[in-house]
């Protein structure tokens, strides 16, 4: 399988990159671009791709306090890529590590980058327009794709709606930063996002493929439901995911409830044990 895209180096520096880096993002030195491909003299549609990079700690303009983790993070991902390459993994989109030079930045940026296709959201059409099958469908491919990258040693660690991607026919996972070995010691800061933490986490426990199938199921929850979880604060996340949360669904998703109240216990031990268990359920209990 090759997993690797073919962009000239040298071309590249006549791009066009648009900057797409949420600001949230941008503080923490991401530079997201987007860049379309050169004319194929075809007169076809010109593909778009995106451009991942980050600043480099050694910038006199980073900010000391998390600059180095968030370059540590962009090195592991890129370091990852090329690992899951070499384990012929399906799940990754096509890709290409370039070196970042051919950006021309302003500013001093980590040596190489990222360039990955543009994909689909997963997620983005409406539950209510797909039949129990073709739900049943969708998430069994996301659930196996996690399955995949558990069978490979790794934990995902920061499953959200977002991070599931349709290319080429097949769900990829993307954002692959916080991914961690589930073999390995977990890293002494845990790094979460409060709507996906499952209850053990605000205990202070380190994540698993507990935690990721708890966050799995708030993905599925949200997107079942078409309602984002409400907090205010840190706080009232722990209150709601270790107490208050009620998994309700609509009544025409109803067959995907003992699933996901499975998946979403508040108890770890009472929880599905890995992904291959939540592929089981679909394909045994939703007629």
């Amino acid at each position: 399988m090759q997993n690797t895209l073919q962009f000239n180096e040298r071309a590249l520096q006549s791009a066009q990159f648009v900057l797409k880096t949420k600001a949230r993002s941008l503080s923490f030195g991401r530079r997201l671009y987007q860049f379309q491909a050169a004319e194929d003299g075809l007169g076809g549609a010109q593909p778009l791709f995106w451009l991942k990079a980050q600043r480099s700690s050694d910038s006199s303009s980073s900010p000391v306090h998390y600059s180095a983790q968030a370059e540590a993070g962009f090195q592991h991902e890129l370091s990852l890529y090329q690992a899951l390459q070499r384990q012929r993994a399906g799940f990754l989109l096509p890709f290409q590590i370039i070196q970042a030079d051919c950006l021309n930045a302003a500013e001093a940026l980590y040596p190489q980058a990222l360039i990955l296709p543009d994909a689909q959201p997963l997620f983005s059409i409406d539950p209510r327009r797909l039949s129990a099958a073709q739900i049943q469908a969708k998430l069994l491919h996301a659930a196996d794709a996690l399955d995949q990258l558990a069978q490979l040693g790794w934990l995902h660690a920061d499953i959200k709606q977002e991070h599931f991607v349709q290319h080429a026919g097949q769900v990829r996972l993307i954002d692959l930063e916080q991914a961690q070995s589930i073999h390995a010691p977990p890293p002494p800061v845990l790094n979460a996002t409060p709507r996906y933490m499952a209850p053990e986490l605000f205990q202070g426990w380190p994540k698993s493929l507990q935690s990721d199938l708890y966050a799995f199921g708030i993905v599925l929850y949200e997107w079942l439901t078409g309602q984002r979880l409400e907090a205010l604060h840190y706080e009232d996340w722990a209150y709601l995911h270790c107490q208050r949360l009620n998994i309700d669904l609509p009544q025409q998703f109803r067959c995907f409830q003992p699933m996901l109240l499975a998946m979403l216990a508040k108890r770890k031990s009472q929880r599905m044990r890995d992904f291959s268990q939540v592929k089981t359920r679909l394909i045994t209990e939703i007629a």
